[in-house]
């Protein structure tokens, strides 16, 4: 995916950098957390804060409730990892709103649970919300993900969680 040949340098920046970071999440054998944590962090501001929707289902699942900051973003990630054989991300749309420096992602993560076979992958659909803050000194456009929003698709979610467990 690459921006329109007509976008402004704050669209496209905003566009790659919500591109990159979760490139950075890619599945990485060689490392022993499988995640290059310190690439991800490199796309974020200091005061990063992560958080969960749809509203509902955040208020029935503990773990999701509240904010992070990046470091509890690494932890719940950390957490994660382990209990997955692979994850993969496929983005199947961007919006870019250039005035609010805001980042629309769909996303399609496939997921396998350590232990589950080929058949077994599952697919989250999920919608990530980046709003982005500008870095640097005014000379070349750069951005960095100041919060972030992840709308997981709740079914998948139970799914998942169901075959992490049954796995252990």
């Amino acid at each position: 995916m690459v921006p329109p040949a007509s976008a402004s340098q704050t669209y496209t920046a905003l566009y790659n950098t919500a591109l990159a970071f979760i490139k950075a999440q890619t599945q990485d054998e060689k490392l022993p957390t499988r995640m290059d944590f310190d690439r991800v962090r490199t796309f974020c501001s200091p005061t990063f804060q992560h958080s969960w929707g749809h509203n509902y289902a955040v208020s029935l699942a503990p773990p999701l409730q509240g904010s992070l900051s990046f470091d509890g973003f690494v932890a719940h990630l950390q957490s994660m990892l382990p209990k997955l054989e692979s994850w993969k991300a496929v983005i199947t749309d961007i919006v870019v709103d250039e005035v609010r420096m805001r980042v629309v992602l769909r996303i399609t993560f496939l997921m396998r649970a350590k232990g589950a076979g080929e058949e077994e992958v599952l697919e989250n659909d999920l919608l990530w919300v980046f709003d982005m803050e500008r870095d640097g000194d005014g000379g070349e456009e750069r951005m960095k993900i100041r919060k972030s929003v992840e709308f997981i698709d709740g079914i998948a979610g139970g799914k998942l969680k169901e075959l992490m467990m049954r796995k252990m």
